[in-house]
């Protein structure tokens, strides 16, 4: 239930860039975007400003290969492997509500790699954890 100090916002999306890392398993280079999506923005008292938002991901590898398809069952009975990352772009997504820039950031908690669970293009299998900073200017 919403109060009446809270309204639901249209906003504009003005940029969109992925939080891009990289990271090897084995002979494997793997790249991983991750795109922050927003769909929802609710203000309150036309001051606090708060952003729904889900993640998508594109994955890439530099040897992709066939093998048993990623599925979130199956990711409790796989041992996954954590990888030494390197950030190269920490992405950013900026919107702007009622003349407000905001910019909403993913910051990375935990990644986990499934290198013998496999995507429809051969890509493996990656769950990422994180929290959203959200800034208003």
């Amino acid at each position: 239930m919403t109060s009446e100090k809270v309204q639901l916002q249209e906003y504009e999306l003005v940029s969109l860039k992925p939080l891009t890392l990289k990271f090897s398993i084995k002979d494997e280079n793997v790249t991983v975007m991750m795109y922050l999506i927003p769909y929802a923005v609710a203000t309150e008292d036309d001051r606090s400003v708060s952003v729904v938002s889900s993640s998508s991901l594109s994955i890439f590898s530099s040897k992709p290969k066939m093998g048993e398809l990623c599925n979130p069952l199956k990711m409790r009975t796989h041992t996954p492997v954590v990888p030494e990352l390197r950030i190269v772009n920490e992405g950013v997504t900026e919107i702007r509500v009622n003349e407000k820039k905001v910019v909403i950031k993913a910051k990375l908690m935990n990644v986990n790699v499934y290198p013998d669970l496999r995507d429809n293009f051969g890509n493996p299998c990656v769950n990422l954890t994180w929290i959203q900073l959200t800034n208003v200017e």
